[in-house]
C-alpha cells in the first residue's frame, strides 16, 4: 500500500521534471529571474523525490518498498547516463531482495543490474551477472519443482491407499453376496452396476492421463526439449494481451520499456555439412547443444522454440525493442564460440545467422501487422542476412514517418520494397 501511494504521488513529479528538462530555452517563463535562479534543476527535483521515497520506505521498514525504491533510483540514474550510480543502487536492491527471499524482487534486481552493466559498457560483467541470476533462478525453480513432486508423491500414496481400501471393500461385498444366495438376483444387478461404474471410472482416468501426456508432447519438441511451434500458437494471444495492457496502463506520454515482444529467428550456418559428414545422429546431438546455448543466452521469461529443422525462434517477452540487437549479438557470439561435442572425440564449430523484428511492428500504428506477419518480416531479415554472408544478424523496425497504408503486403519481396521506399529501417552486423 505504501509503495503504490508513493508511486501515485511521485509519478506526476517525475513527468513534470522530465517535461521541464526538455522545454525550449526561448519559451516565456512567468516567474521572475530571481525565482528561476533559486529553483533547483528539474533533474534534481526528480532525484530528490526518489531519494525521499527511499527514506520513507526505510523509515517504514518495508523491505519490498525499499527494494522498489532502489530499483527506481537505479533505473532513473541509468536513463540519466549515470551507470555507476545505477549499478550501486541495483546491487543494494539485490542484497535486500535476497535477504527478503522474494523471488520476483530478486529477479527484478538481477535484470536491472544486467541492464545497468550493459549501459556502462561492461559486457563481461553483464554476462557474468546474467549467468549468476540464471543459476540462482534455476535453483529456485528446481526447489519449487521438488516441492511439487513431493506433493504429487503424497497425493499418489493417498490415492493408492484409497484404491487398496476400495479393493478390500469390493472383496468384502463379493463374500457377502456369496453367503446370501437368497438375494442373489437382486444383488447381481447392483454388483454389475457398481462394476460398470468402476470400469468407466478407470477408463476415464486413463483417458485423462493420456490426453494430458498428449498435450505435453504436442507443445514440446521431443529432441531438444524446447517449446514447439504449436506452443507459441496457443500462448501468443495471452502474451500480446499482456503487452497491450502494459502500454495501455502506462502514464500518458510515457513509452513503457517492457511492453514489446522481440521475435528472433536463428538459422545454423552450414548445418547440412554436419549431417553429411558425421551423420544425422551427430546432427541431432548438435541441435540439443544449440538448445542449451539458447537457454544460457536468454532470460528465464523468454520463450524458445524449435521452429523447424535447424531453425529456432526466440520470443523475448515484455522487453524493449532496442535490446533486440544486444540479444542477437549475444546469441551469435555464444554459438560461434561453442565447440559442439558430437561424440567419439569429435567436435565441430559452426556459426549462425539471425533476423529479428518487434511486435507491435509500428509504435504509431500498433495494429498494422499481426504477430505472424512480424515473424515473416524476421524471416525475410534472416534470409537477407544469410545472403550477405554467414555469422551475421539483421534487425528490421518500422520508420517513424511511415504511414499505416505502407505496411500492406506487396507482390514479390516485401522487405526489399519497404527498405527501398523508406517504410522500414535496418541495423545489422
Amino acid at each position: 500500500m505504501i509503495r503504490r501511494l508513493l508511486a501515485a504521488l511521485l509519478l506526476p513529479i517525475a513527468v513534470l521534471a522530465t517535461a521541464a528538462a526538455t522545454r525550449p530555452a526561448d519559451r516565456l517563463d512567468p516567474q521572475p529571474p530571481a525565482a528561476r535562479a533559486a529553483a533547483p534543476p528539474p533533474r534534481q527535483i526528480a532525484q530528490d523525490a526518489l531519494d525521499n521515497a527511499l527514506r520513507t520506505a526505510e523509515y517504514a521498514r518495508d523491505a519490498r518498498a525499499i527494494v522498489t525504491a532502489l530499483l527506481d533510483l537505479a533505473r532513473y540514474n541509468r536513463e540519466q547516463g549515470r551507470p555507476a550510480q545505477a549499478i550501486a543502487y541495483a546491487r543494494r536492491a539485490l542484497a535486500l531482495a535476497q535477504d527478503a527471499h522474494s523471488r520476483d524482487l530478486v529477479r527484478g534486481s538481477w535484470e536491472e543490474l544486467v541492464a545497468d552493466q550493459e549501459r556502462a559498457g561492461d559486457a563481461a560483467g553483464a554476462l557474468a551477472s546474467f549467468r549468476r541470476f540464471k543459476q540462482e533462478d534455476d535453483r529456485l525453480v528446481d526447489e519449487e519443482r521438488k516441492k511439487q513432486l513431493d506433493i504429487l508423491e503424497h497425493k499418489f500414496q493417498a490415492e493408492r491407499l484409497a484404491s487398496d481400501t476400495e479393493h478390500e471393500r469390493r472383496e468384502a461385498a463379493v463374500r457377502t453376496l456369496a453367503a446370501d444366495r437368497r438375494r442373489m438376483q437382486l444383488n447381481i444387478f447392483g454388483g454389475s452396476a457398481l462394476m460398470l461404474a468402476l470400469i468407466a471410472l478407470i477408463i476415464y482416468r486413463r483417458r485423462v492421463v493420456a490426453a494430458r501426456q498428449a498435450r505435453q508432447l504436442a507443445v514440446t519438441d521431443p529432441l531438444t526439449g524446447l517449446k514447439s511451434r504449436r506452443y507459441l500458437m496457443l500462448t501468443m494471444g495471452g502474451d500480446i494481451a499482456a503487452a497491450e495492457r502494459k502500454r495501455r496502463n502506462a502514464p500518458f506520454g510515457v513509452r513503457p520499456s517492457d511492453a514489446d515482444l522481440v521475435f528472433l529467428l536463428i538459422d545454423l550456418d552450414r548445418f547440412k555439412s554436419v549431417n553429411d559428414e558425421f551423420g544425422h545422429q551427430a546432427g541431432d546431438t548438435m541441435l540439443i547443444q544449440v538448445a542449451d546455448v539458447l537457454r544460457e543466452s536468454c532470460r528465464a521469461s523468454d520463450s524458445i522454440a524449435r521452429w523447424g529443422g535447424d531453425e529456432f525462434l526466440v520470443v523475448s517477452r515484455f522487453s524493449d525493442r532496442r535490446t533486440g540487437s544486444v540479444l542477437a549479438e549475444r546469441i551469435r557470439v555464444a554459438i560461434e564460440q561453442r565447440a559442439f561435442d558430437l561424440g567419439d572425440g569429435r567436435t565441430v564449430q559452426r556459426s549462425c545467422s539471425l533476423g529479428f523484428a518487434s511486435f507491435p511492428f509500428s509504435i504509431a500504428h500498433p495494429e498494422a501487422l499481426t504477430w505472424e506477419q512480424v515473424v515473416a518480416v524476421a524471416d525475410q531479415a534472416l534470409s537477407r542476412a544469410m545472403r550477405a554472408g554467414s555469422n551475421r544478424w539483421l534487425g528490421v523496425s518500422a520508420s517513424d514517418s511511415a504511414a499505416e497504408g505502407q505496411f500492406r503486403q506487396r507482390p514479390g519481396n516485401t522487405l526489399e520494397q519497404w527498405i527501398e521506399d523508406g517504410t522500414v529501417t535496418t541495423e545489422g552486423k
